[in-house]
């Protein structure tokens, strides 16, 4: 079904951690027709022009005809719709963007790696995954217990930077761990969060000779590919093939092999 921008009415606001919320609307489209790994591009008020320009979140969840996304207030756009009432409409554009590659053949083991709230996509995977029998294995890393998002999460291995909970480390020290054991049978990486774990996983997946794919987190204005604002600069062996020198985070990711991008 072709995505178009639907005002939808906010149904629930919950509140994670200080400054961490989801908000979930009614949008029969997006519910119906997102798949794991697939965007939304949200104006925070209905009908108006301030801010102009809108804001991508990850499908969060899906139930019935709802949707939901899980927002960290970082600015002003953010701040606006992290603080968004039950009742509120927003203008949300969406399904977008390309879902993670889960339908491969070259993984026994499903390997979740997320930092902070690049969880944001994690759960619709986790569902799919659980449906289809997959083995997976959740590595989760924050600075602190209280900012992990828990919900709708299988099989969690905690890692937080300052020792709360679980692994005192970061969550690419602790999935090391488990690949050094032998203790995840033909794995594969699905890796989301800030830039520098993922070129950690980037780098780490590449050692043990293992697939890897990360969804990027980045700024984008219209999220269909008329703005050209969101650019990956792409492997220059991919470049030689392809003669494409850059890809777009919105319409040809968020969800890229790690080996072919740069980060």
């Amino acid at each position: 079904m072709t995505s178009s921008s639907v005002p939808s009415v906010v149904t629930q606001r919950r509140i994670l951690a200080p400054g961490l919320v989801t908000l979930r609307f009614r949008n029969p489209n997006v519910a119906h027709n997102t798949i794991a790994g697939q965007f939304v591009n949200i104006l925070p008020k209905a009908g108006f022009s301030d801010p102009m320009l809108r804001r991508p979140f990850s499908v969060y969840w899906t139930q019935g005809d709802e949707a939901e996304i899980i927002i960290q207030e970082h600015g002003r756009g953010t701040g606006i719709l992290a603080n968004t009432r039950e009742g509120e409409i927003l203008d949300v554009l969406g399904p977008l963007g390309r879902p993670w590659m889960f339908d491969s053949a070259d993984y026994m083991t499903a390997v979740l790696l997320i930092g902070g709230v690049g969880v944001a996509s994690m759960p619709l995977l986790t569902r799919k995954f659980e449906l289809d029998e997959v083995p997976l294995h959740t590595f989760y890393g924050a600075r602190t217990s209280s900012l992990i998002a828990r919900d709708h999460l299988a099989n969690v291995h905690i890692a937080t930077d300052d020792g709360s909970e679980g692994f005192h480390g970061s969550n690419v020290m602790l999935l090391r761990s488990y690949l050094e054991s032998g203790k995840l049978e033909s794995p594969k990486i699905f890796a989301c969060g800030p830039t520098g774990m993922m070129r950690a996983a980037q780098s780490l997946a590449a050692e043990f000779s293992i697939p890897c794919e990360v969804s990027l987190e980045t700024e984008m204005a219209c999220g269909i590919g008329i703005c050209q604002g969101c650019p990956v600069r792409t492997e220059e062996s991919v470049f030689a093939v392809t003669g494409r020198r850059y890809r777009l985070a919105c319409t040809d990711g968020p969800s890229f092999k790690a080996e072919e991008i740069v980060l």
